[in-house]
Parts: structure tokens; C-alpha cells; sequence
């Protein structure tokens, strides 16, 4: 309880937005301005956590305080004056984070308010970015300390630790450039695209980069599947599902990637026939830094950034239930006419 307690302290200190901490059956955990140093919102007459039941009465979803979000709020104070908020719910270890962004003076165009919600998404990924780099500086340190006390060191072992410096320094390297990238709203204009053609794209990646050479590709298109959005950025998500599908069949199987209109949505399934998602973890796959994978083939960041993009353009990533293997789908809005 008492590393819950500092963890969550480094998470108001690093946030520049009021958050509130969710435990797995909803309940409060914790409030940014319980801190004796917290300052209060400027004009509201009400503490943070007193305000909780009011922002939980707003979330939807199946377990709504579990299911990552962003929706709008409207609150009147005791002055009779409105004050406008946009609430961004995300998953986390211990249960969810929701941080709450006064939009009462806003008057932003859409970038602007692109780029706030990633640095709201940025947010959320702090406690997980402490570890994630503590890990491998701490190792680093240690490699460090070996070699020093060492006068004359073996070739064997000198070999072996600037390898083992060269996997840490690169793992570091990763998250931060992953992080840097995320954060960053491109220039890139939003437009109406078919959104096979995402899908194409990024397959187009993984074959050039070897990656199905022993794997049979099952494909279901869907041309009048139209969506409005980034194509750069929506085509990150299936690049990102489409590795992991590899990956996880150790690069021989059938993958399945599938395009179909439902409704007023369009929806994409990428499934694969590897070993699938233990019921266990599905709770946590979107978690930033959370994987499966035993080795250091990834960050644990892909999911979690994927989900962040879908979720920008109205949509969303689902895990569903499958007899074989793991089947995400991603959805979204279909484009107007």
C-alpha cells in the first residue's frame, strides 16, 4: 500500500491535468488534490474527490470505470457558472486512471485538441516509463560495477558485458524514441480513405521485412469499408497487430485479416492461429509496458499506443473470444457520405 501511495504521488506530480485513481471495483484510490501541497482548481468549489461519483455516473462500458475512454462533463457551481471538462479514463495494474481536463476556456481547433489527448495518454504511461527504464540503467549500473573492479578483465567477459550494455542501451533507446513519436501529432491532414488500404500498407511492411514467408495469408477485403481519419496513423495499428499475430506463431501459421461494414462502423479482425491471450492477462493487454512475450522482442508499448490512435479517431481495439489463437478487431466510425 505504501508503494501504491508513492507511486501514485509520482504520477500528480508528473500530471498537469487533476487525476483520480480507480481501484478494480470502481472504488476511489486516491485524488491528486489530497496532497496538503495540491492546489485547488482554480474556481471550483468542490474537492476532486467529492466529484468522483459525479464523473462515474458519466463512463459507459460493460465495467465502465475499467474501460478506457473520453467523454465529455458539464458541472454547475455553486455560482450558477458551467464548467466544461473532458474526462480520459485508462487501464492500469492497479485498476484505472482518470484525469480531468477543464475545457471551459478552450477554444482550440482540432490539432491542438489532438495533441492534448495524447499528452492526457502520455500521462497515464508515467509509472510504467519509471520501471520500464529503472530496469535496465539498474542492470547497466551493475555491468558497470562488474567491469570496474575487474583490472584486467577476460575478453569473454568484457564481450559479454558491452552485449549485455548494447541490449539495455537499445531497450532504452526504444521506449523513448516509441514515447517521442507517440507524443507528437503530425501534420498529416485527415481525409476519407478506404481502410484496406491501411491494412495493405502494413502488410506490405511485414512481407518486405520477411516476416510471412511461412505464413498463409487468409484475406477478406471490403472497398466500400471508408473511414475518416490518418491513414499514417490507423495504419500503425494494424502494423503493430499484425506483428504481434507474427510473433506469436513464431512466424508459421494462418492469419486471418478480415473487413466488413456493421452498421454505422466499420470493423477489421486480425487473428492469428498462435497460442491466443491466457484469460488471465486479457484483463491487461492494453496496459502501457504490459506483454506476453518472454524475450525482448517488443516494448509493450504497441497495444497501448494502438489503442490510444483508435480511440482519437471514435474507435476502438477489442480481444475477442476465439476457439484458437488471439482475434483483436479494430473499430471504427465509417465516413460520412
Amino acid at each position: 500500500m505504501r508503494d501504491r501511495a508513492a507511486l501514485f504521488e509520482q504520477i500528480y506530480a508528473a500530471s498537469p491535468w487533476p487525476m483520480l485513481m480507480l481501484g478494480p471495483e470502481g472504488e476511489l484510490l486516491g485524488a491528486s488534490d489530497d496532497r496538503s501541497d495540491a492546489e485547488p482548481a482554480a474556481g471550483d468549489d468542490m474537492p476532486l474527490r467529492d466529484r468522483a461519483r459525479h464523473y462515474l455516473g458519466l463512463l459507459r462500458g460493460a465495467v465502465p470505470w475499467l474501460t478506457p475512454q473520453a467523454v465529455d462533463s458539464v458541472r454547475t457551481l455553486a455560482s450558477g457558472a458551467l464548467v466544461h471538462e473532458r474526462l480520459h479514463l485508462r487501464r492500469t495494474e492497479w485498476g484505472a486512471c482518470l484525469a480531468v481536463i477543464d475545457r471551459s476556456e478552450m477554444q482550440t481547433p482540432p490539432p491542438a485538441d489532438a495533441q492534448t489527448a495524447r499528452l492526457a495518454a502520455l500521462g497515464f504511461m508515467v509509472a510504467g516509463v519509471c520501471h520500464e527504464v529503472t530496469n535496465p540503467l539498474t542492470s547497466l549500473h551493475s555491468i558497470v560495477q562488474i567491469l570496474r573492479a575487474e583490472r584486467q578483465p577476460s575478453q569473454e567477459l568484457l564481450d559479454k558485458g558491452l552485449n549485455n550494455i548494447a541490449v539495455n542501451v537499445k531497450r532504452i533507446l526504444d521506449i523513448s524514441r516509441r514515447l517521442v513519436t507517440f507524443s507528437r501529432v503530425g501534420d498529416e491532414p485527415r481525409a476519407r480513405f478506404a481502410v484496406d488500404e491501411a491494412v495493405e500498407e502494413a502488410l506490405y511492411v511485414v512481407r518486405h521485412e520477411g516476416l510471412m514467408q511461412h505464413v498463409e495469408l487468409q484475406r477478406q477485403a471490403d472497398a466500400a469499408a471508408v473511414v475518416f481519419g490518418s491513414i499514417g496513423q490507423v495504419r500503425e495499428i494494424f502494423l503493430n497487430l499484425l506483428v504481434n499475430a507474427l510473433q506469436a506463431m513464431d512466424g508459421r501459421g494462418v492469419l486471418q485479416v478480415a473487413t466488413r461494414r456493421n452498421g454505422t462502423g466499420v470493423e477489421v479482425t486480425v487473428a492469428d492461429s498462435g497460442p491466443g491471450v491466457p484469460e488471465a492477462l486479457r484483463s491487461r493487454i492494453f496496459e502501457p509496458f504490459f506483454t506476453t512475450k518472454l524475450d525482448a522482442r517488443g516494448t509493450g508499448l504497441g497495444l497501448a499506443i494502438s489503442n490510444e490512435i483508435a480511440l482519437e479517431h471514435g474507435g476502438c481495439i477489442e480481444l475477442r473470444e476465439s476457439g484458437r489463437g488471439a482475434v483483436f478487431c479494430v473499430v471504427l466510425p465509417r465516413a460520412p457520405a
